[in-house]
């Protein structure tokens, strides 16, 4: 395995490759953790620089922001005025590396064993959550999964004669929620250890892949997730992995809107994210 460089040139950060000899990377000599290991790896020069907030989404017909910021360690779900809330990062910040350095680093981990960037997810840390720490993510290594060759669909549905197919469904769960979930959980996980008690645990409203996800990621972390389902409206499939990840599995008298206003009443009133 090879680490990373980064050689500053005329046309801006370039990446070469360095030998294990002289890689700034420590490698553990007593262990093969590989979170040990990541807390060894020394950080992108200007990696402290890179910061990501919640905003509002602009009015949309206006197109007014409001000017709210919260940080992403805040347990918040709105703006004042009840509106979904969007990560922001520093584009200026991140703009201080060339889209070619960016391009290769990520390529660079594609495949990697070094926690976490085995992840499709995580292999591109500083764009997700910069701020985060390598031992604070509860990742599966999910993403970067194969594209699917689908050649007779292609050929005789679309007259093409090659086509890939990306199955995001193609993960642990089953679910392409994992996607996020991995981000959302590693939040809460670096929430709950700066202000122990803040967050209890972790609750969905779902009719099956939130469920799925949110309950493998929780069970990871060690976490304790709650799922809110509409009794009678989902499969035995759809149940059986929260139960076996171990969460709280309510089963209510009303559909999926009914549930969802549920969380909102107990994630308001208890400390449950």
């Amino acid at each position: 395995m090879k680490s990373l460089s980064v050689n500053k040139g005329i046309n801006g950060p370039a990446i070469r490759p360095m030998s294990r000899k002289l890689s700034s990377v420590a490698k553990a000599t007593s262990s093969n953790d590989i979170r040990k290991e990541a807390k060894n790896r020394v950080p992108l020069e200007h990696a402290k620089s890179f910061k990501a907030e919640f905003v509002p989404f602009a009015d949309v017909k206006s197109n007014e922001v409001s000017g709210e910021r919260y940080s992403l360690d805040q347990v918040i779900y709105r703006s004042k005025d009840g509106g979904l809330l969007d990560v922001q990062h520093d584009m200026k910040a991140l703009a201080q590396y060339s889209p070619e350095y960016w391009k290769n680093l990520f390529d660079s981990r594609v495949g990697s064993t070094s926690w976490p960037y085995g992840s499709g997810i995580w292999s591109k840390k500083e764009w997700i959550l910069p701020e985060i720490s390598d031992d604070d993510i509860v990742s599966m290594f999910e993403g970067n999964s194969n594209l699917f060759w689908a050649e007779r669909f292609g050929k005789e549905n679309l007259n093409m004669s090659d086509l890939w197919v990306k199955q995001c469904g193609n993960s642990h769960t089953g679910s392409f929620k994992d996607l996020g979930m991995t981000v959302l959980v590693s939040q809460v996980n670096r929430i709950r250890k700066q202000k122990p008690g803040s967050v209890t645990a972790v609750g969905c409203a779902s009719t099956g892949d939130t469920s799925a996800a949110l309950s493998a990621y929780c069970a990871a972390a060690g976490i304790p997730s709650i799922v809110f389902l509409p009794a009678d409206k989902i499969s035995l499939a759809q149940l059986v992995q929260p139960i076996a990840n171990g969460a709280l599995v309510l089963s209510i008298d009303t559909d999926f809107d009914g549930c969802m206003r549920l969380i909102r009443q107990v994630t308001a009133e208890t400390p449950i994210y």
